[in-house]
């Protein structure tokens, strides 16, 4: 299974409106889900108001279901942990059906994963657009990996 470890702030809005989904950069999230039929795991610290008070913020309920309303759905919510980086590791590791993920983020390099990750610029940087095109075929590149690896082994083996 294919899934998208995915921030919000700095992914789903802009500089422009920050807070705000923008709905371009929803619609390229749709487009990445559809075309790797991948599913999305919330990794954004919005979740960590959980740990704090035993349940999700308003503001993070409200971008869930913008998230689901346009059709896309969300599997997990990564735990907390020291790191952004160990908590994607912590989720992986209890949920082996993913074999493939992407990692939509602008806060963190996570070295360990990053074979996997598509950094986007930082929120807080000028003319930062969140999920553009650009990113969002980076995306597609990292999610379409396993199927043709599969592609390439099953030739190579036709051909032997």
């Amino acid at each position: 299974m294919n899934a998208i470890f995915l921030d919000i702030n700095g992914v789903l809005d802009t500089n422009a409106n920050i807070d705000v989904i923008n709905i371009d950069n929803l619609k390229r999230l749709k487009y990445i889900v559809d075309v790797t039929n991948s599913k999305v795991v919330i990794s954004s610290s919005l979740k960590n108001s959980y740990y704090y008070t035993g349940h999700y913020s308003r503001h993070l309920q409200n971008i869930i279901n913008e998230i689901e309303n346009i059709g896309i759905e969300i599997i997990g919510i990564t735990p907390k942990a020291k790191t952004r980086e160990e908590e994607i590791k912590i989720y992986l590791s209890h949920h082996p059906k993913i074999d493939n993920y992407c990692i939509l983020d602008d806060d963190y390099d996570m070295e360990s994963l990053k074979e996997n990750l598509v950094k986007l610029p930082s929120q807080m940087e000028n003319n930062q657009m969140g999920l553009d095109e650009h990113y969002m075929n980076e995306a597609i590149k990292i999610l379409s990996r396993k199927k043709w690896n599969y592609y390439i082994n099953t030739i190579i083996i036709f051909l032997i």
